[in-house]
Formats: structure tokens, sequence, C-alpha cells
């Protein structure tokens, strides 16, 4: 409470002094005062401030307050009793009560006290308690502004109390970097604001590039693959009405989160009708996404550093691989085909196909080798598919005027590896294909996945082709496509026109037991 701090001590003691002038003021109009009385009241209440001013212990404080609960009373008893000036004076000394007990204690308190003033006034009066009440019937106005007064204060103080421990949560989540790591960022974040937002249902939609680390629960799933679909641009805060999993229309209020370099990387959806929120909570949604923005941008510059880092040790491992080992191989071949040469010939006959068998061997193990380096310097297996196909689209766009766009919906914790790798190569067979021959100026990759199948979709707005024979000499590897899906018991189609673009659709079915969100 305010009366715990030495300025609101002076304030109170303040006013109180206020009102005892004003008392004496008001009861000298109406009658005398003596100077014992004006004496007394001022000595006492000089005292009483000094006391609590210069801090006493908490039972000295308690008697203090008692003391002058009583010296009210008798100063209510002296200058009138129930219609005495200092009547608002004396109610004002129960705030000091406040101090020691509980709103709940505090109020039965308060009317205990104002049940026991006419009681005892009423008591020492002539006439009947009843007509005593009756004559001062303005009492009772006393007694409720007081009650509403003190509501009043317990209202406020409950409401500034509640913002204060939201602002000090919000401002002690700095210190705490350590925990979202721990628990994840998007658990974290959200539990903070259903926290800030008396605990309404929040839901944060983040479309990571580095999925594979926190699998997102079904609910975040089909919240984020809606918002890809449906989210009306330039529209960053909004209500509007979403449906839910089971089909029914919620009321959400929509923040599309944006990264320091003003580009979308999520959404922010709370469960509240239009209006509901107030000013406060939005600008407790602000501070908060200013955190999770800089949770975002640290988590990206970790994720470049993650991949510089990796590819630094990759290619250096593929480097020492080529240096050494393939050289090897490559100079035991050329020994191997000298030796073939200068074998007599009365033993040719019989040691060839030996040395053969072996030069075989050493070419088919120079071949894996190569092959093993290519992948070490392909971003195909770095973190996810997702990720490395967007990487390679902005490889391979980066120096042309063609303007990559890519889109995933729903997503796998886990796929076999030769799909991954037959998507991934598709993409790049048929991105090179329009970058070398379409004169495109848009390439569209969608990328779509159930728990039944993957649906790669390639797309260019470029000059097509008259007809499409995929057996054709020459016809920008899509025979080499078309065999890559079908040993995966797949399909693809080719469709395109002259002057109307091409579009390559593969479908690839998925095994049943792999995990799908």
């Amino acid at each position: 409470m305010l009366l715990s701090y030495r300025s609101g001590l002076y304030l109170f003691f303040g006013c109180r002094w206020v009102l005892l002038l004003m008392g004496l003021l008001i009861y000298t109009k109406s009658g005398s005062v003596t100077p014992g009385l004006l004496l007394a009241a001022v000595l006492f209440h000089t005292a009483y401030s000094l006391l609590y001013v210069f801090k006493m212990n908490r039972l000295a404080a308690i008697t203090a307050a008692s003391f002058d609960t009583g010296f009210g009373i008798y100063l209510l008893w002296l200058t009138g009793g129930l219609s005495s000036p200092f009547l608002i004076y004396c109610f004002t000394g129960l705030f000091m009560i406040k101090r020691f007990v509980t709103w709940r204690k505090y109020y039965p308190i308060c009317l205990s006290y104002a049940l026991l003033l006419p009681a005892i006034f009423a008591l020492f009066s002539e006439g009947p308690a009843l007509k005593y009440l009756l004559d001062r019937f303005d009492y009772s106005f006393v007694v409720l502004a007081y009650f509403s007064l003190i509501s009043f204060v317990q209202y406020t103080l409950q409401g500034v109390r509640k913002q204060y421990r939201k602002l000090v949560m919000i401002y002690s989540s700095r210190f705490m970097a350590r925990q979202p790591m721990k628990q994840g960022i998007v658990p974290y974040m959200e539990a903070m604001l259903k926290k800030v937002l008396d605990e309404r249902e929040v839901i944060l939609c983040i479309e990571s590039a580095r999925q594979s680390e926190k699998v997102q629960s079904w609910k975040h799933t089909y919240f984020t693959n809606y918002m890809k679909q449906n989210t009306p641009p330039r529209r960053q805060k909004m209500h509007a009405k979403l449906p839910s999993p089971t089909g029914e229309l919620e009321a959400m209020y929509v923040q599309t989160l944006l990264d320091r370099s003003g580009k979308s990387y999520g959404w922010l959806l709370v469960k509240a009708e239009k209006n509901e929120l107030s000013i406060l909570h939005k600008i407790y949604i602000q501070f908060l996404l200013m955190r999770l923005e800089t949770f975002h941008f640290s988590d990206e510059e970790l994720l470049d550093a993650e991949e510089k880092a990796v590819a630094t040790e990759r290619n250096a491992i593929a480097q020492n691989i080529h240096d050494g080992i393939t050289q090897e191989l490559f100079f035991i071949s050329i020994q191997l085909f000298q030796l073939k040469n200068a074998l007599p010939a009365h033993a040719r006959e019989e040691m060839l196909p030996y040395v053969t068998e072996i030069e075989k061997m050493v070419k088919e193990s120079h071949r894996d080798i190569r092959q093993y380096i290519i992948e070490l310097k392909n971003e195909k297996r770095k973190f996810n598919l997702h990720h490395a196909i967007e990487k390679l689209l902005q490889r391979i766009t980066e120096h042309t005027d063609v303007q990559p766009v890519f889109e995933h919906i729903g997503w796998v914790s886990q796929e076999q590896v030769d799909i991954e790798g037959a998507i991934y190569h598709l993409v790049e067979e048929a991105a090179n294909n329009v970058i070398k021959h379409a004169k495109a100026k848009h390439l569209h990759v969608t990328i779509e996945v159930t728990s039944v199948q993957w649906t790669i979709v390639i797309k260019d707005d470029g000059i097509g082709m008259k007809k499409v024979d995929v057996q054709q000499e020459g016809k920008f590897g899509l025979g080499g496509m078309e065999s890559r899906i079908r040993a995966l018991n797949g399909t693809i189609f080719f469709q395109s026109e002259e002057a109307a673009g091409t579009t390559v659709t593969a479908i690839i079915p998925r095994e049943r037991g792999t995990a799908y969100v």
C-alpha cells in the first residue's frame, strides 16, 4: 500500500492536517473551541504524525493506530458526536489499520467502527437510540461515502498492482535469455502473452526455417497453413473470424509478425472479440513481440553462422578427401593400368581377370568417393528439405532476372532420404531448365505434404513449349525427371503451351508410418 512509503505517509498526514484544521474552523463557527481541546488535538496529531514518519516497529505502530481511533471517538464525543465536523477526520484514521490487515479483514473492522460510533453516542444521549440516529441521518451518507472510497482505492490498487506485475514480468524476461532456448521460444512467449492477456488463448504461428528442432502442435500447424493462404496483404493488425480445426468460427485478434527488414515470419492469434483487448493489453503485446523479434533475429544469426560453419567444415573435409584418398586411388588406377600392360604373355591369361577386377573395384571406389565429395559440398543434406530448396532457388536465380517464389504446405518431422533427394533434384533440374531455356520472369515452386503423398508443382511464366515429349532427345532432361519420380512409384505431369509457360507436377506416395503434421 502507498502508506508503506514515506512519500505516501507525507501525503496522508498532510490531508489529515487539512481535515483537522477544517474541523476546527467549522466548529469555531458553531460553538466555542476550548484551548485545551485545540491543544490536545494539535499535539496528538503532531506526535502521531512524527512517530509514523520516523518509523516505528510493528507493535508500536498498531498501538498508535488503536490509540488514534480511541482519541477520534473522544474528539467526536466532545464536539457533537455524529454531528461533529471532525467525523471525516476520524474515519480517515482507519486507513492506518489497513497496513496491518488484509482487505477481507479491513471491511468488517470499518463496519464495526461505523456501527460502534452511533451505539456509543446513543447510549449517552438523553433520548432513545433510534431517534438519535434519525436526527443524524446524514451520518449514513458519510459511512456510504467512506466505504465507496475504500472500495475504489482497493479496486485501483489491485489494478495497478496487476499491471505492475505484468510490466515487471515483461522487463525481467530480458534477463532470462537461456530459458526460452531450453523450453522453446514459441511455448515460452505464448506463456508470457497468456499471462499478460489475462489467460486468453494465444497461438504463435512461426514460419521457422529450423522446424525440425521443435515439432509444432497440430493446432499451430493448422493455423500456420491457414494464415499463409488467407492473410490479406498489407494488414498487420486486424480482428477476424477464423475457422477452428473443428469448423467453428472463432473471433481472433490477428497481428502479423515482422522482422527487422519488414519481412513476415509468422502471426500472433489471440482469442478475443473485437474491442475486447484494452490499450494496455496491446501495449504489452508490442513489448513482448519486440522481445520475440529479438529472439528471432538472434536465431537467424545463429542459423547463418551455423550454416557457414557447417559448410566450411564440409568443404574442408571434401577437399581433404579429394587431395588425399581420391588422388591415391587415381595413382593406384594408373599403376594397375601399367601393371596390366606389363603382364608377360605366359601369365597374362591367368592374371588379367584378377587385375581387371581390382581395377574395376578401384574405379567404383573412386566414383563413390567423388559422389560423397559432391554431396558434402551440396546443400541438400543440411538442415531440412524446405530450407535446402529455398537456398537452392536463391542460389540458382541469384544473378538472373527470374524472381523465385517458394511455398510449402504441411511438414513432416522425418522422411526417407531417397524421397528428399528426388524432390531436391527434381526442383534443381526444373529450376535450371527455367533459367536456361524458359526466358521467364517468375518461378513458382510449391511443395505440399500430407499423410499420403508429396505434391511438387514447379511453374514458370516463360515461353513454354509447343509439344512436350519426354522421350525426345534434348528436351531439357524431362526424361531424367520422369525416371527419378517413377523409381519411387510416383507420377509426373508436364503441361506447357507456347508463350504460356510450363508447369511440372509430381506426386510421390509416402509410407503411412512416417510422422506427419
